[in-house]
């Protein structure tokens, strides 16, 4: 990232008291390539799951209700966008351990 942009992104920042230090510093770090700083999960689409396991989206509803999996909702409607990598990745070792789903 050239260096005035990567100034002007911290400008942005500082200026916006929604946006803590932290989260900024973490924002500018993974801009800069450095994966460690990520502030957020991967978020896998429903049906990408949904075909991973083989299931309905139904039934990946109901694992989220049970708590097997972590729900991603974005917008005023809260639409479910997804489920969080990390809760996916559990899932799956759990059921290549023997686990059932």
């Amino acid at each position: 990232m050239k260096p005035t942009t990567k100034t002007a992104l911290a400008a942005l920042c500082a200026a916006d008291d929604t946006i803590s230090e932290e989260r900024a510093k973490a924002a500018l770090r993974l801009l800069d390539g450095d994966e460690t700083a990520r502030p957020f999960q991967r978020v896998i689409r429903t049906t990408e799951v949904a075909r991973l396991f083989g299931v309905t989206t139904k039934t990946l509803r109901e694992w989220a209700k049970a708590g097997a999996l972590v729900s991603v909702y974005a917008g005023k409607n809260k639409l479910r966008t997804g489920y969080t990598e990390a809760s996916v990745r559990a899932l799956l070792a759990g059921q290549a351990k023997g686990g059932a789903a």
